[in-house]
């Protein structure tokens, strides 16, 4: 078997777009992606593909230096998606991807607090950056139509963010792979290789090894066992599965959504949202959440609380859609909710993994980021997500079981919790910190970590055995091992 130049563990988006333009720079080299085509449990099939920026803001986004520096890669992405379409497509031959222009977040009292101050801090982000936006009525929103109660208090148009058909880009940048020479090789993972300090391929799962000069391992919520055959527990911080579901629906005389219409962010989430496909049909999604490993099929409860807030907060029809595709995909979720991109512990490996919910969305960046690396030059993109450093935390322990406990009353009021009449809903929060501070008690850690990840941990905390379990130890290792690569790197 030829030994490539690059072996790129994993096959989604960041997996493929890097070797793209790893074969854009470089047409010489030989380039070899790994992975299963078909790719169960993987986040980009499930995506609904939503090019959003200034529509995931929340509070806490220019609220630290990381934060920032994450929402400026989602920045500077948005800005690369036409001309990256545009190279991909010629390359490919295929068609141009359906493309939804615009995009309308709304704020409604359906949810808590949060949803009114993640509203008002999306307003101040375009003031801020000059981003072009509207104010627009709700009554006026094509296509949506919910009950009441649900109906919108304040809603914001963005011309600038839309959404792109992720199924036909992966299958445009697959071809334009083929088209530049690049071998597929459709089998699992095993374990990576190891000679020395350097990583040397990989074993597929039949024993076949893979030599290669540099390897790439881009296997999102799949990739911490793939570290593990390789690099000690505490070298890089485990990545998680934000598993999310989402189902494609086909309208029965409903009106049409005329651009994507989501809620803001909510606790966990990146909010309800309706992408709407050609023939009628509708792409809904909203779900997020944390567990140990990957899951491949939708849940019960998720799959109820999906279909209840499509219904009553985007448009009542939907209780008569017909369901066409229930999605399931894992988003690779690291410890702290940033990104691992960049050179890895060991020379030879380079690591893409850890974007959460900006995988998609990013991945014309990260292409560049991750050739630059691996080509060896010199990258005029500064970031400070490398895989080897010590999760960030821009929160201390007492402001992330407080907001963990408010996001989850949120969530509550989301979900109908009705409470006795005598009691006052600001203070239902307390009824969910409890487990947060004993969490944090039993860590011994004065940082703190995301709201988004911190009810899995709290769940691993307190049960006996399984995943959650063996997953909250490892953390808890981790946080108590201060090396270099260990404990919490403080960013306020």
């Amino acid at each position: 078997m030829t030994t490539p130049d690059t072996a790129i563990v994993g096959n989604g988006v960041l997996a493929l777009s890097t070797a793209l333009e790893l074969m854009r720079r470089d047409a010489s080299l030989s380039v070899t992606v790994i992975g299963p085509r078909d790719r169960e449990g993987a986040a980009t099939p499930a995506s609904g593909a939503m090019l959003n920026c200034f529509a995931e803001i929340t509070k806490y986004t220019l609220a630290s230096d990381a934060s920032r520096a994450k929402f400026e890669m989602c920045r500077d992405s948005l800005a690369l998606w036409p001309g990256w379409l545009d190279l991909v497509c010629e390359v490919s031959g295929h068609d141009r991807p359906h493309t939804v222009s615009g995009t309308v977040v709304i704020e409604n009292a359906v949810s808590g607090d949060l949803d009114s101050e993640n509203f008002d801090a999306m307003l101040d982000a375009v003031a801020k950056y000059g981003e072009a936006h509207e104010l627009v009525s709700p009554r006026g929103i094509a296509g949506l139509d919910p009950t009441p109660t649900a109906r919108p208090l304040r809603a914001l148009f963005l011309p600038a963010e839309n959404a792109v058909d992720s199924g036909a880009v992966y299958e445009a940048l697959r071809a334009a792979l083929v088209a530049r020479g690049v071998r597929f090789v459709d089998q699992p993972v095993a374990a990576l290789t190891r000679d020395g300090d350097r990583v040397t391929g990989a074993t597929l799962l039949d024993g076949t090894q893979i030599s290669a000069g540099t390897t790439m391992v881009a296997a999102g919520a799949f990739t911490t066992p793939l570290l593990d055959t390789v690099l000690g527990p505490h070298d890089v911080q485990p990545v998680f599965s934000g598993t999310g579901i989402a189902t494609v629906t086909q309208r029965l005389g409903a009106e049409q959504f005329g651009h994507v219409v989501r809620t803001v962010n909510r606790a966990g989430s990146c909010g309800l949202h309706a992408v709407p496909f050609p023939g009628g049909r509708d792409y809904v999604g909203a779900t997020n959440v944390v567990f140990a490993t990957p899951r491949t099929r939708p849940s019960a409860g998720l799959s109820h609380f999906l279909l209840q807030c499509a219904i009553d907060q985007l448009n009542n029809d939907f209780a008569f859609a017909q369901i066409e595709q229930w999605r399931v995909g894992n988003r690779p979720v690291a410890l702290d909710t940033f990104p691992l991109i960049g050179p890895g512990p060991l020379d030879g490996l380079h690591i893409a993994t850890g974007t959460y919910r900006d995988g998609f969305h990013n991945s014309p960046l990260i292409a560049r980021i991750m050739a630059d690396g691996i080509l060896g030059g010199t990258s005029p993109y500064d970031h400070p997500f490398r895989p080897g450093r010590r999760p960030i935390s821009v929160l201390t322990a007492a402001e992330s079981a407080g907001e963990t406990a408010y996001q989850g009353a949120c969530t509550g009021f989301e979900a109908s919790l009705v409470l006795p009449r005598l009691w006052r809903h600001d203070a239902v929060p307390a009824l969910f910190a409890a487990g947060a501070v004993r969490m944090y008690e039993d860590l011994g850690s004065s940082d703190g970590l995301s709201p988004d990840i911190v009810p899995f941990l709290v769940a691993g905390a307190f049960s006996e055995d399984g995943p959650d379990r063996d997953a909250y130890l490892r953390v808890k290792s981790l946080l108590a091992d201060r090396g270099a690569s260990s404990g919490l790197e403080t960013v306020r």
